[in-house]
């Protein structure tokens, strides 16, 4: 089919209408909120089957907007993945061998998971390293290994009680960090989990501040290290007693992306703590447009127009009415349906949302339909002055098939 032009008809000379799009310009976007939880050795069976059938029915709300993954015991690992086919949520491991395959009894490797579709591991959980003896030079083999097997980690650092303290959190942290620096070549694979061990299952939180002030420092420290680029990227968590009631504060501080759930990932309401981290929507002012900017084929035009005559009825309709407003550039003819031209008062400014240009009979109305917004403009966007001459709404055009 020929597509449909426009052409004008002013003082006998036609002049066709061209129609260009023009380019969206590409926006830096912010860390993607990442949310794991850690089952640890907890779970049976059919718990698994009644946890997961209710994490997949509240994935709506984060789908696409936050990367979300649960550690299941190693016997569940299969069967959750299974239950969670559907969802956005990933199944990741708890733990990964510090070795390769081998006569390594009771370990998995990295290799081992990633023929499994495992993508995700924890490595450094301070369970690992107060109790298995999981020292920073095994987490640093245990990164070294996973970088090989492209498998993505979640580090896990963080200070005992004793060492906050003694005034040594920055110190840890940097200490801990310092062993696993050689390994990284891929810095997209690697989640850092900042987690006080004094706050891990005993209900005491980091304040947002304290928690604040420990991200911060570690992204400097990453910084200092390796470079801002990746420092500015890379996603760091929060872990220690998160719930669905304290993690909507802790997330609005500008360098926590997320959290490392422990016990609360063991209840259906963990989705309120992944939905808690989905970006809030930008809200922006439109972009308004002059009269005279409005062509034949114009969509979600917004504009704010003085109204220069009374609303009339269109013949023939019950319920179409017709408004002349403009600007210093021009005037139009706004098309109404329903009761809201009531509001269009002689000598007043209105603001015009999300409208469309719409051809009658050959002429120009903007149509302000049940999907525009129309109201009193407020007092900085009035309109002085309008140049009824260039009336955009009098100049008749023609739908031909060239």
């Amino acid at each position: 089919l020929k597509p449909f032009w426009l052409k004008r008809v002013v003082r006998s000379a036609k002049h066709r209408i061209s129609f260009c799009t023009s380019a969206i310009p590409s926006r830096t976007m912010p860390r993607r909120a990442f949310v794991g939880g850690n089952w640890k050795s907890n779970g049976s069976v059919d718990s698994a089957k009644t946890l997961c059938a209710a994490l997949s029915s509240g994935s709506a709300a984060y789908r696409n907007k936050v990367e979300a993954v649960i550690c299941p015991i190693a016997p569940h690992i299969n069967l959750v993945s299974k239950l969670l086919r559907k969802s956005p949520i990933k199944v990741a491991s708890q733990n990964v061998s510090a070795s390769a395959e081998g006569a390594f009894t009771g370990e998995v490797s990295a290799g081992q998971l990633k023929d499994s579709r495992i993508e995700w591991t924890l490595i450094g959980h301070s369970e690992r390293r107060s109790k298995f003896g999981e020292t920073d030079a095994i987490t640093a083999t245990k990164i070294e290994q996973c970088q090989k097997a492209s498998i993505s980690v979640i580090f896990c650092i963080g200070e005992l009680l004793e060492e906050r303290e003694a005034g040594k959190t920055d110190e840890v942290n940097k200490r801990q960090l310092d062993a696993v620096y050689s390994q990284i070549e891929d810095w997209k694979k690697i989640v850092v989990a900042y987690e006080p061990v004094w706050a891990i299952g005993t209900g005491k939180v980091a304040t947002p501040e304290q928690a604040q002030d420990a991200h911060a420092a570690i992204r400097k420290m990453i910084a200092s290290a390796v470079s801002e680029e990746v420092a500015n990227g890379v996603r760091i968590l929060y872990g220690g007693s998160v719930t669905p009631e304290n993690c909507k504060d802790l997330i609005t501080k500008p360098d926590i992306d997320g959290f490392l759930v422990g016990g609360a990932s063991l209840k259906p309401t963990f989705t309120d703590i992944i939905t808690a981290c989905v970006p809030p929507l930008v809200l922006q002012k439109p972009k308004f447009v002059k009269v005279d900017g409005i062509s034949p084929a114009a969509k979600g035009v917004n504009l704010f127009g003085k109204v220069v005559s009374a609303a009339t009825k269109v013949d023939a309709s019950d319920d179409l009415m017709e408004v002349l407003v403009g600007d210093e550039t021009g005037a139009v003819i706004l098309s109404i349906r329903g009761d809201r031209a009531k509001d269009c008062e002689v000598g007043m400014t209105v603001r015009v949302q999300n409208a469309h240009a719409a051809m009658i009979k050959g002429f120009i109305r903007l149509a302000v339909d049940k999907w525009s917004a129309l109201k009193p403009a407020d007092a900085e966007d009035t309109v002085a002055s309008v140049n009824e001459s260039k009336n955009i709404s009098a100049v008749e055009y023609e739908l031909t098939n060239n």
